[in-house]
């Protein structure tokens, strides 16, 4: 049902001002379709073919990704009522649907839920990044797995207590991850909920299901001990000789740009000579995650190294940054053992690691947001910098132990007194 319908342009079908049309595509079967016009015309180059949705660089994106969604969302109710009501949605049944324009009325017992959640998934792509589709399709696979663990029918009409607590312990005890053990901590069950809880209040927004009552579906989370880098560490990094390694140097400068900028690796492995103000000295850019614009000026080894690429920063795939990472901090010889102690439901995990062992691509932000702040400056500016958009978010980025907190206050107050 997911490929039914999808926006589509047609290959080679250009105009003189340069613009094809857009269309919403439904296919009926493999013989019978139908092509509908959404009364937009794009340039080819604002398309995604992969992602089959409008490109952000189109200077009419809101407006069209709006109309698209409205579109493919109105498709979706179309399908499910035919679905509920065991009409044949023929490509004429949808047509005329489409003109009419009216609301439906569905049952909560009667819309499948996995195949909302992959019609879902499908209007998510192209509007959110691939790990955030990832992380859907992740719902979508424990949802799954669920159900051989649940003692009722997994539907929206069921989604009460009695599931909150079997999902939870199934998360907790039986879900298998991606590395293949068992039983998932506390911020990744939470995670799930999270999402969860997105998608069925999505689907109520939509109309697609009457209200459901989601007050017991707690998002457990607990705070992590995830390491960040002082600025002798970053220097030690920064100093190791990796001239017989080019790959490794690149990582290391692009980890170094990212230890100094707080961008996320999203970010971090798309930065380009676009984004650079070389006169002010600083990297202008709209963070994909968030959306966000941000001004973040370039410090410290930051011009070096951004001059060294040509403003081009090497473009090394996530894994074979995060997995060659750690070979940097051996050679820095971060050996400093963190003490780690997370939940898995009742029980509590301690785990214990060098502190090279626990670098990936995250700990440049946490560097960043932490060592920034313990130099003094204000964290209300710096949200500004970094894009966090509360400061109960960015809070959780800063890493200041005990001796720390006391140090900072105590040169602030020396500080106020040579003022006074």
């Amino acid at each position: 049902m997911a490929n039914l319908y999808y926006p589509y342009i047609k290959p080679n079908y250009v105009s003189g001002d340069g613009k094809t049309p857009l269309y919403v595509r439904y296919n009926y079967n493999r013989t019978k379709r139908t092509l509908i016009s959404t009364g937009y015309n794009i340039k080819p180059d604002h398309w995604d073919d992969k992602k089959r949705w409008i490109k952000r660089a189109c200077p009419e994106f809101e407006e069209i990704d709006s109309a698209l969604t409205k579109i493919t969302s109105k498709l979706g109710e179309i399908l499910t009522y035919a679905k509920d009501n065991g009409i044949d949605p023929i490509v004429d049944f949808v047509l005329l649907e489409l003109e009419k324009n009216r609301e439906y009325e569905q049952r909560s017992n009667r819309v499948n839920m996995f195949e909302t959640l992959e019609l879902y998934i499908e209007e998510k792509k192209g509007k959110v990044s691939a790990d955030q589709i990832k992380d859907y399709k992740s719902l979508k696979k424990h949802l799954t797995n669920f159900k051989e663990h649940s003692s009722q029918p997994i539907t929206f009409r069921n989604l009460n207590l009695k599931f909150y607590n079997e999902f939870m312990d199934y998360l907790f005890y039986k879900a298998e991850k991606p590395d293949g053990t068992i039983g998932l901590l506390t911020n990744s069950a939470g995670k799930v909920i999270r999402l969860l809880k997105g998608f069925v209040n999505y689907q109520i927004a939509k109309g697609t299901i009457p209200a459901v009552d989601l007050t017991h579906f707690k998002v457990v989370e607990e705070e992590t001990d995830a390491i960040y880098l002082n600025e002798n560490e970053l220097a030690e990094i920064y100093k190791l000789s990796l001239s017989d390694d080019k790959e490794l140097e690149e990582i290391r400068d692009v980890f170094i740009v990212g230890c100094f900028t707080g961008l996320r690796y999203s970010d971090l492995s798309t930065l380009s000579p676009e984004h650079i103000d070389v006169a002010n000295e600083t990297i202008n850019l709209k963070q994909r995650k968030v959306h966000k614009a941000v001004i973040i000026p370039m410090i410290d080894y930051v011009p070096e190294i951004l001059e060294k690429y040509d403003y081009d920063l090497p473009k090394i795939p996530s894994y074979k940054f995060n997995e060659r990472l750690k070979e940097l901090g051996k050679k820095a010889k971060l050996k400093q053992k963190v003490e780690i102690v997370r939940k898995k439901g009742n029980l509590r995990v301690k785990e214990v690691h060098e502190k090279w062992e626990m670098m990936s691509s995250h700990t440049c932000r946490r560097s960043f947001c932490t060592n920034m702040y313990l130099s003094g400056f204000p964290a209300e500016e710096l949200m500004r910098i970094s894009g966090h958009k509360s400061p109960a978010a960015f809070m959780r980025y800063i890493k200041v132990d005990n001796m720390q907190a006391a140090n900072r206050l105590k040169a602030l107050r020396n500080s106020l007194n040579k003022q006074s």
